[in-house]
This record gives structure tokens, sequence and C-alpha cells, in this order.
């Protein structure tokens, strides 16, 4: 998505929140595995990254990683995972 779209950078904003909204009860149980493996994904090794200042692109998956709503769904099941495995 070109970062210079500001109707559909905000279009795609409220479509996230929307969206997070409909999928809560998965969000709820499976949040945390899934917000990490979209972020390793864009960041890992090989990814293109969430925003490329250059190419003046940003993914649309930047905003859902980075997403208050989706962030605040995802906090119950990182706080299982945090609590069943050993640090």
């Amino acid at each position: 998505m070109r970062i210079g779209n500001r109707i559909g950078i905000h279009a795609v904003r409220c479509a996230v929140t929307v969206g997070a909204l409909l999928l809560a009860p998965v969000l709820l149980v499976t949040g945390a595995p899934l917000r990490r493996r979209l972020w390793r994904r864009h960041q890992g090794e090989h990814g293109r990254g969430f925003v490329a200042k250059e190419e003046g692109r940003v993914s649309p998956a930047y905003f859902v990683v980075t997403n208050a709503v989706f962030r605040t769904l995802c906090g119950p099941s990182e706080y299982v995972l945090r609590r069943r495995r050993p640090v």
C-alpha cells in the first residue's frame, strides 16, 4: 500500500479494528502465536519488512501487528504462553 494514499490507510486501519473485534474469540485463544508468526514473516531474515520508505510502501500487516485492539485481544494468550514456558 502506498504511503501517499491517506484514505486507503484509514480504511485499512478501520478494517483491522473491525476484523479484530469480529475475531475476538479466536484472538483471545491463539492471538499471541499468530501475531508472532506474522511479525517473524515480515521482519525475518528474508522478509520484506513492514515499511519501505524508499519505495513509499507500507505493508497492511503493519497495521495488524500495531493495532491496539489486536494487541489487547492477544494479551490473554500471551500471558498463558509466558506462564506455561519455564524461563
